[in-house]
């Protein structure tokens, strides 16, 4: 071919199409605030910079804010009231229907839009809708979207070694219809929302294609033939409309509270013999809700309560994920944790555990066994028996609840039996009642597994020599040292012993240190923040070196 130095310009939204290319790759930010106003006022009143009459301004730049720095969103609305009245209350009324005029009456711009809906391969679709079950502009959790989807089925093959299901989402993101609000510690998605213009599309055909129903105030015609329903506002439970309109739909598979939470209980029908998943975290229950143990296919339960567990809870014997949180209250100095029942270990499906402040019963029989369980949070440090930890062989992930006066005289002997997790990457031990005295370093040392990869410690007031319990954690990621983790003036890293060499993001929160000194290297890092240490003098230099 001959070179006569022709050139192709590629345009796309989606990130997968430019990998295979060679040449230079031009990502367009969003518009600043002030870019989107001048274009805004260029398209309302046509002209170059034309200004903005003083008395639309105020609702001008609220309409330019809800665009969200999107150009075709703002030349969309900036068409559609360059034709309107011009007036403060008509200005008020668009801001509140933005997208909806984009979609309703801006067809070009509309198609355009649903595209990047329509060009999602098939299984990302459902993924995507699925996502309009939370409010508008609400941050979701990663970490709970994806198990959502994985109970509801949307993820292929979860069995299978290269299962990877946040790479779903991270398709999403390079689909540019899903945008990351917060990166989590090891670089990954932590939360995330649709892009407005795109819940909005998505909300209409959830609706079109009878995906979810989201119950309001306003009759919900056709509620019986949805099989998934949301519940953006919890208020709604305590109509009586509402309750009497939700007893119709007995072939509901899924109820989702996704909107704020409520302090005050409010009643919600669980009478669904059907039912698999119910996310009921946003709402206040005072008594154990006794209709759950009758629902057996559940497989996803969540939802906000102090109270013990029954043992009837071992009946749901296709749970896979059990999380209840506690709501904020007042204990007496000494009161005791209450046990999960012994039937815990009945539960053999459990891949994800969360019950908060509660003690893990020891096994009742010789096979008792949690295979399955991968994920287990909030639970005591008194938990952490060499007789549970070895029933739990595929545990990935360690969240740890100590009471000083509560659960041990020595606090490292909790440590002891952590090193028989061999699949233990991810580990938080907090101290919810820590003391102003530093720990008097023991003997010997606990010896954490050298498959951890996250770290988080805190409270524990354990002297900075006592670092060396970190040691020949070579595939370390992550370190986080938060609320005196680590107590006493100076931290000197001259132990040849402590290395990691993969740790790229290091917090240090909430300590007295003053001095730090650095022998080592830290290669790898990426990230070192500093919250609240308002003693120490300076960083090493050693950690600008990289």
């Amino acid at each position: 071919m001959k070179c006569d130095g022709s050139r192709i310009i590629m345009t796309t939204r989606l990130e997968d199409c430019i990998w295979p290319c060679e040449g230079f790759v031009l990502r367009k930010r969003f518009l600043n605030q002030q870019e989107s106003w001048l274009l805004f006022c260029d398209n309302v009143f046509g002209g170059d910079h034309s200004p903005c009459l003083p008395e639309l301004e105020k609702a001008g730049r609220k309409i330019v804010k809800k665009c969200e720095g999107l150009p075709l969103t703002i030349i969309a609305v900036a068409r559609h009231l360059r034709h309107a009245e011009k007036t403060p209350e008509y200005w008020k009324q668009a801001k509140r229907k933005v997208y909806t005029t984009i979609i309703s009456e801006d067809k070009a711009t509309s198609q355009v839009l649903y595209r990047s809906y329509q060009y999602l391969p098939h299984y990302l679709k459902s993924c995507f809708l699925y996502m309009g079950v939370f409010p508008h502009d609400s941050d979701i959790a990663a970490s709970k979207l994806i198990k959502l989807w994985c109970v509801e089925g949307f993820l292929i093959n979860p069995s299978s070694s290269e299962y990877d299901p946040m790479g779903y989402l991270e398709d999403l993101v390079s689909a540019n219809v899903v945008k990351v609000r917060q990166h989590s510690s090891s670089s990954g998605i932590k939360t995330c929302n649709i892009y407005p213009v795109f819940w909005h599309i998505c909300m209409r055909e959830a609706g079109e294609q009878k995906f979810f129903h989201v119950i309001d105030s306003n009759g919900n015609q056709g509620i019986e033939s949805q099989r998934r329903h949301c519940i953006h506002n919890n208020v709604l439970l305590g109509i009586k409309d509402v309750r009497k309109s939700m007893t119709s739909i007995s072939n509901v598979r899924s109820i989702l509270c996704t909107g704020p939470h409520h302090q005050y209980p409010v009643p919600i029908c669980l009478g669904f013999s059907l039912l698999r998943v119910l996310d009921a975290l946003t709402v206040r229950f005072y008594g154990f809700p006794s209709e759950v143990v009758k629902l057996v296919r559940l497989r996803y339960l969540a939802f906000t309560y102090n109270g013990k567990l029954p043992a009837s809870i071992s009946k749901l014997c296709n749970l896979e994920y059990l999380i209840v949180r506690q709501y904020l209250r007042i204990l007496s100095s000494g009161a005791r944790r209450p046990y999960l029942p012994k039937e815990i270990w009945d539960m053999q499906g459990l891949r994800h555990l969360q019950v908060m402040g509660s003690d893990l019963p020891d096994p009742s029989y010789d096979s008792a066994l949690l295979p399955n369980l991968s994920t287990l949070l909030g639970i005591s440090a008194r938990s952490c028996t060499k007789e549970i930890l070895e029933r739990i062989p595929n545990l990935n992930k360690l969240g740890v609840q100590m009471e000083l006066a509560l659960d041990v005289d020595e606090p490292l002997r909790c440590f002891e039996h952590l090193v028989s997790l061999h699949k233990l990457e991810s580990l938080k031990w907090s101290v919810v009642n820590p003391n102003m005295q530093v720990v008097v370093p023991p003997l010997s040392f606990p010896i954490f597994p050298p498959s951890l990869k996250k770290l988080t410690l805190s409270g524990l007031r354990f002297p900075w020599e006592m670092m060396i319990i970190t040691a020949e954690l070579r595939n370390l990621e992550v370190l986080k040292l938060q609320c005196y983790a680590f107590q006493g003036q100076v931290w000197k890293m001259n132990d040849e012993r402590i290395f990691w060499p993969k740790l790229r993001h290091l917090l240090i929160e909430d300590t007295d240190l003053e001095e730090w000194y650095v022998s080592g290297s830290f290669d790898s890092l990426k990230r070192l923040i500093f919250r609240h240490c308002y003693k120490l003098k300076e960083i090493p230099e050693q950690i600008y070196m990289y």
